[in-house]
């Protein structure tokens, strides 16, 4: 029997022979969060009830019942009030004068088994969530569509400090895998015509995941949304897995499509296992639908769509997925793990 480790390289490879389906993100140990991440980033440490802006101006919230924090936008706390005027709207988080201590992460990173895992660095708010944070939704697709010149010269202002980011992580943690965010649609489609995401979006990716694929690290995209119509852009920027991927997506025909180019993760229905009508019966039942329907088409992982492992909202319902995971590698490959 293959060891994690050894099973996900072989699911990753295009022609690969893995001896059972990867069960979740079984196969990494994430890094989070790390000294980039706390320093700019208050939706890492905010708690259920309170009210917090992050260093980049932004306003988290996190009202009590809800399972995460929210950014809260007023008509006087928008970060970005006039596009035409970002420069002097942004400032931008400084990494480099915050002299961030690295030693804590440096040894939960070198306490991890290399040989058993892949050690997986994080990046959240990616450049579409981060433009809708800095100025709210509407006002985000609104200046994508009529002022991208301006939106692109932010990004490009932007994209260097996420640089900065990972180029810290490379130096300081030599992750295996990175999992960036950047959720680019709904459940049934883009949130923006597709040329305007080539243009606007895609160029950033380009140069970041360029960046990491030049250091040997494998990027992982997470976006549970519906991308039908850029996976081969996905593709084309150096994604190797794109963690989210929801079953409104034509899961099978992209795996065709795909041939081994770029690994799926997700097919389990959130909106029918993490939800307080759903007993143990329906999230097995969707598990084992999703296991049999994407698992036999090879380059797919099983796993709730959200982008960490372990965010079940509701009680159990992580272990109930892995669980089931285990039981359909029993049925269909007869192996015990």
């Amino acid at each position: 029997m293959l060891s994690i480790k050894e099973n996900f390289l072989e699911t990753l490879k295009p022609n690969g022979h893995p001896d059972r389906l990867v069960n979740g993100f079984e196969f990494m140990k994430l890094i989070v969060p790390d000294p980039a991440l706390r320093f700019t980033f208050t939706k890492t440490r905010i708690q259920p009830g309170a009210t917090e802006i992050d260093a980049w101006g932004v306003t988290w919230t996190w009202p009590v019942g809800q399972p995460g924090p929210i950014p809260l936008h007023t008509k006087d706390n928008l970060v970005i009030k006039d596009i035409g005027d970002w420069e002097n709207q942004l400032v931008i988080p400084d990494l480099v004068s915050a002299h961030l201590d690295w030693n804590d992460v440096k040894t939960r990173a070198a306490e991890i088994d290399r040989n058993e895992y892949l050690v997986c660095g994080f990046l959240i708010s990616g450049f579409f969530e981060r433009l809708h944070m800095l100025m709210g939704f509407e006002e985000a697709l609104v200046n994508m569509m009529l002022e991208p010149e301006k939106v692109k010269n932010m990004f490009d202002a932007i994209c260097e400090h996420r640089l900065i980011h990972v180029r810290m992580l490379v130096e300081n943690i030599r992750p295996d895998i990175i999992m960036s965010h950047d959720d680019w649609g709904t459940k049934t489609s883009l949130f923006m015509p597709p040329d305007v995401w080539r243009d606007i979006i895609k160029p950033q990716y380009k140069k970041l995941y360029g960046y990491l694929k030049k250091q040997g690290v494998l990027v992982m995209h997470h976006a549970d949304s519906f991308l039908e119509q850029i996976v081969p852009d996905m593709v084309d920027v150096g994604i190797d897995i794109w963690q989210g991927a929801l079953p409104q997506n034509d899961i099978v025909s992209l795996q065709k499509q795909l041939n081994g180019r770029m690994l799926l993760m997700g097919g389990v229905d959130a909106s029918i296992v993490d939800t307080s009508f759903a007993t143990e019966d329906i999230i097995r039942a969707e598990v084992r639908r999703a296991c049999e329907t994407y698992g036999p088409h090879g380059r797919f992982i099983p796993s709730l769509t959200y982008g960490e492992p372990g965010r079940g909202i509701f009680p159990n319902v992580d272990a109930i997925i892995s669980d089931e995971v285990s039981a359909h590698n029993r049925r269909a490959y007869g192996i015990d793990a």
